[in-house]
């Protein structure tokens, strides 16, 4: 995705993509019918627009997905699986050091770890109702053992942290958004290298299984904070320009997007937690003339919901934009990708094409998923590898 340098406002409408299946089945009338609710803006810019390109997600969270590549659009970070995010360097006019070595750095988030039959499950911090008390006897049991090993806290102690260490961990790994499904033996790589770190964690999950605070909150019917995710942890690679800015866009206005909330759109949370996340790299001003983009987030639900903040959208953000004759950005997204549109003052001059192209709102199916003999081969082969592991771990191997 090649960032269009005179687009500096993106808009973008979460769950608004339906799969082209559904799409193919309803006759003209019905689709105008069914997408009649649209802003003026976006029905003009679908119809004098050539087909988006549908960019697919990777696996990765959608966000997640798109800010790597809005930052990253000459492709420098270099990764196999999962993006180095705790690698990331924001280069500033005071400090022009060298890249940091490779895999010495990770992100670690407090959680909740599940083993499944189809992998893992892993609950971020912000939906556990973790109190100041518990992360901090979550971070007594942990810091010891981080410590002993070579680690060092970065970043405060919180839900997502910066850690360090002089000796190279080789491993990717995926972020909290990206996580579900990764088999735990995936995520504890077998190699030498990975091995002083792989007996750490593993001894780190016993302590916090032991711990007392763990106790008392599934005394209390909440799940436990077992488990330090480390992950983002990769080669090192540069950005010379600034986090975009975020707003959120609902029936009650348009306003800065400052935090996680429960009423928020999944993608506007997902926006809050990267850009403070990233953000807390970031010491100085960064060395670039580019002002921070602003993204605009819509608060939309899905078809079949309330669409009255279209109306909202479309007076307070889009008419303000066309009459400053600002060019723009939409990005459509939908279950596992986005479609982008560019809304410009060319657009303005093809004043013949007024009817939308409905196609662009389908999302191409997803290849199927793994077969019933695929996962039962998947989890014997895990359970094999969670012996081996065992045997290490208690020193018969």
């Amino acid at each position: 995705m090649s960032k269009p340098s005179n687009a500096p406002l993106w808009v973008f409408v979460p769950n608004i993509l339906v799969p082209e299946m559904a799409l193919e089945r309803l006759s003209a009338p019905a689709q105008a019918q069914s997408f009649a609710g649209l802003p003026a803006g976006l029905l003009q810019t679908m119809a004098r627009n050539t087909a988006p390109e549908y960019q697919n997600a990777d696996g990765l969270d959608r966000i997640e997905a798109w800010l790597l590549r809005y930052l990253d659009s000459q492709a420098q970070a270099k990764f196999d699986q999962y993006p180095a995010w705790a690698m990331l360097e924001m280069l500033d006019d005071e400090e022009n050091t060298s890249l940091a070595q490779s895999f010495t750095r990770f992100w670690g988030t407090v959680g909740c770890l599940e083993i499944e039959r189809d992998g893992v499950r892993f609950t971020p911090p912000e939906v556990l109702q973790v109190s100041q008390a518990d992360l901090q006897a979550f971070w007594n049991v942990v810091q010891p053992l981080l410590q002993q090993h070579g680690w060092l806290l970065n970043t405060p102690a919180g839900f997502h942290s910066l850690l360090s260490n002089t000796v190279p961990v080789p491993m990717e790994q995926a972020s909290p958004w990206s996580v579900q499904g990764i088999r735990l033996t995936d995520y504890l790589p077998m190699t030498h290298e990975c091995g002083d770190w792989r007996r750490m964690w593993l001894n780190m999950q016993v302590e916090l299984h032991n711990a007392e605070f763990n106790k008392a909150r599934e005394a209390k019917g909440l799940k436990p904070l077992n488990a330090l995710w480390f992950w983002g942890g990769g080669e090192a690679w540069q950005i010379d320009m600034a986090l975009p800015r975020v707003k959120s866009v609902s029936e009650d206005g348009v306003f800065d997007a400052v935090k996680m909330t429960d009423g928020a759109d999944e993608a506007l949370n997902r926006f809050v937690f990267w850009t403070q996340l990233l953000g807390s790299l970031q010491k100085n001003e960064l060395n670039t003339s580019r002002k921070p983009d602003t993204v605009y987030c819509v608060n939309f639900q899905g078809w079949g919901g309330n669409i009255g903040v279209f109306k909202l959208l479309e007076s307070e953000v889009l008419q303000p934009m066309r009459l400053a004759g600002l060019a723009f950005n939409w990005v459509l997204l939908g279950n596992n990708g986005w479609k982008t549109l560019k809304s410009n003052w060319i657009n303005r001059f093809k004043f013949w094409q007024n009817k939308p192209n409905w196609a662009v709102l389908g999302e191409p199916e997803m290849q199927e998923g793994p077969t019933e003999e695929d996962l039962q081969a998947a989890w014997q082969q895990g359970q094999r590898d969670q012996d081996n592991i065992q045997a290490e771990w208690e020193g018969r191997q």
